[in-house]
């Protein structure tokens, strides 16, 4: 494998209450909000930067509104699949399940080249990689924050997953905050 980059999937678990003015594990909730949909999606997103995911190069995303992210095309399906998919969809799910942001939640993302969150993503990849000596200069941020299950209006989930780029190496952290039964 000279020469191609190499992917690290890194799955964070943290569960706890989560609120946008408290200081958590949660990368920063805010940005761009989807619009209220069930089975939605955001509209196709231009990346600043090109995300390296199993050796593939992709330069644009989907925010799922069923709890994951797709690179070719917006993807509605609410049933957890088997990994891996047959096909050429890849897919980033941390928590792939039929989600409804129309009576309660925002499904918020976010892309910095610059700042605070590139420090944090960078300080999150040495702490857990300390050899790499990590420096990402792009992080993508996708949030779906208190988001209810269908049909059952009024519950709270929050689940983020965190797309961190540094030129040789590309990570996805998963951080999860409230999680409603």
């Amino acid at each position: 494998m000279a020469g191609q980059t190499l992917l690290f999937l890194l799955l964070l678990v943290i569960i706890g209450h989560v609120s946008p003015q408290t200081t958590s594990i949660l990368y920063p909730i805010s940005g761009t909000t989807s619009a209220a949909s069930d089975d939605g999606s955001s509209p196709l997103i231009v990346l600043q930067r090109a995300f390296l995911y199993f050796g593939q190069s992709y330069n644009q995303i989907y925010v799922n509104h069923n709890g994951h992210l797709t690179f070719d095309a917006p993807w509605s399906s609410y049933s957890p699949q088997l990994f891996p998919m047959y096909g050429s969809r890849d897919i980033i799910a941390p928590f792939w399940t039929d989600l409804d942001n129309r009576g309660n939640g925002q499904i918020y993302y976010n892309q910095y080249t610059s700042g605070s969150v590139l420090q944090q993503a960078t300080q999150d990849i040495n702490q857990y990689f300390p050899g790499l000596n990590f420096n990402a200069n792009w992080v993508f941020v996708a949030t779906w924050y208190q988001v209810a299950y269908y049909p059952t209006t009024g519950t709270q989930t929050t689940v983020q997953a965190v797309l961190i780029s540094g030129g040789q190496y590309s990570f996805v952290l998963m951080n999860y905050g409230q999680i409603a039964y």
